[in-house]
This record gives C-alpha cells, sequence and structure tokens, in this order.
C-alpha cells in the first residue's frame, strides 16, 4: 500500500472535510476514512476502523489483510484496537514481534505479516465509539508525527460517523416519506378507478382494496398498483 501517498498528507486531511457527502453510506464512509488514513501516514500498509453496534466490535477496512487483523482481535478478544476502545488511549506498537502486553494475539498478527501498529481511540460527543488502527510490514513504523496525523484522523473518523449517521439517517427518512407518497397517490387512483366503474364512493373503494389486500396476503400498495397497471392496459388496448 506504501506508495499510494502522492499527494500532500495535508491535502488528504483537508479531504476528510467532505468524505460523507461523497459516499453512499456509514460503511462506504469510513472505508474512504482509511483510504485517506493510509494515504495520510505513508509508513502504514493497511488502516480499519473498529466500531462497536451493541457492544459488539466490526470492522472496516482498507483492504482483507487489515481487517483481518482487527477480527483476530475480537476472536482473542484482547489488542490493541480493543484497549484503545476501552481505555480511551493510544496505544502504539513498536514491534510486535517484540511486545510482550498482548500474548495471545500479536504472535498470530505477526504470523500474518504484521510488525507494527497504531490504534487511536475514535469518539463521538465525547463517547469513544471505537478505534483507527494503522498496520506496517515493517518494525517501528509509527513514530511521533504517524501517531499526530493518526490522531487527527481519528478524529475527523468520529466526526465522520457522527454526521453520516444523522445525514444518512434523515435520508433514509425521506427515501421512506417518499415511498410514503407514492404509496398514497397509487392507493388514491386505485380507488378513482373503483369509483368510476363500480359506482362507489370513496370509503367503499378503500374498503374493497383493504378487503383485496388482505385475502390475496399482499401489501395494499401493490394490489392498488396492480389494479392500476390493469386498467392502463386494458385502455391502452382499446386504444
Amino acid at each position: 500500500m506504501r506508495g499510494m501517498a502522492t499527494l500532500d498528507p495535508m491535502d488528504e486531511l483537508i479531504a476528510l472535510a467532505g468524505v460523507v457527502l461523497s459516499q453512499e453510506d456509514l460503511p462506504a464512509t469510513l472505508a474512504e476514512v482509511c483510504r485517506i488514513a493510509i494515504r495520510s501516514v505513508p509508513a502504514a500498509d493497511g488502516a480499519s476502523v473498529t466500531t462497536f453496534s451493541e457492544g459488539r466490535p466490526s470492522a472496516i477496512a482498507s483492504d482483507d489483510w487489515s481487517k483481518g487483523f482487527d477480527e483476530l482481535q475480537y476472536e482473542e478478544q484482547e489488542g490493541p484496537c480493543l484497549d484503545a476502545y476501552r481505555t480511551g488511549n493510544t496505544f502504539r506498537v513498536r514491534d510486535l514481534a517484540a511486545d510482550g502486553r498482548w500474548p495471545s494475539y500479536l504472535p498470530r498478527a505477526v504470523d500474518r505479516g504484521a510488525r507494527s501498529m497504531l490504534s487511536v481511540p475514535m469518539s463521538a460527543q465525547g463517547q469513544v465509539i471505537g478505534a483507527l488502527n494503522l498496520y506496517a510490514r515493517e518494525p517501528d513504523a509509527f513514530g511521533s508525527e504517524a501517531a499526530a496525523v493518526g490522531a487527527i484522523v481519528a478524529a475527523h473518523a468520529g466526526l465522520a460517523s457522527q454526521v453520516a449517521a444523522a445525514y444518512f439517517g434523515h435520508r433514509e427518512l425521506a427515501d421512506q416519506m417518499r415511498e410514503a407518497m407514492h404509496s398514497r397517490a397509487v392507493i388514491e387512483q386505485a380507488k378513482g378507478i373503483l369509483m368510476a366503474t363500480r359506482k362507489y364512493d370513496a370509503d367503499q373503494a378503500f374498503a374493497d382494496l383493504v378487503s383485496l389486500s388482505q385475502h390475496s396476503h399482499r401489501k395494499l400498495r401493490e394490489v392498488a398498483q396492480a389494479l392500476v397497471d390493469s386498467t392502463v392496459g386494458s385502455e391502452h388496448a382499446h386504444a
């Protein structure tokens, strides 16, 4: 992954400000944060974000290699990213082969090709919500400058998570409202057809649609749409 840092790291950090608006959902936003993290810290070979939903950790990463290191920590129930989340502290592992803090996790991580890593807590609204993790194949890859940049990326990742949750949540609500409005329009069309063809009043027409929905085990909107489609098709056939 090294060698991807073709732009000035500061330009990459600036890109974090608008990352939510350029992505389709929260996972895509965090995946892009990981890619920006790699480009911002040239020593990094991979990056991941561990988040906790209902107390359970999950990983979003720049690649499968990085994601595997997070998932290995969940399996062993120990590791820098879990401790970064639990304590709110940053953990820098200069050499995974020589560090003894996580005896079950580190040897397995070394076997998979990692030699140094950096885990930075990620916060939103004053609460630690996860951790940003950087992985390198070389020992002692992350110095003080890398740690400082990692802290900036983690802060933006936390903010992006907060903004994305609100933004995509509101967008989903807007989609639901549009769907509800469309459903209502179709149902009104179907009622109009029944009122015209069967001389029903509005209440009778709606009751007829509800009854058909219940007996056919289909949603009211689907029944209404089928009636509209069949009527339009019949009109076209006789045109």
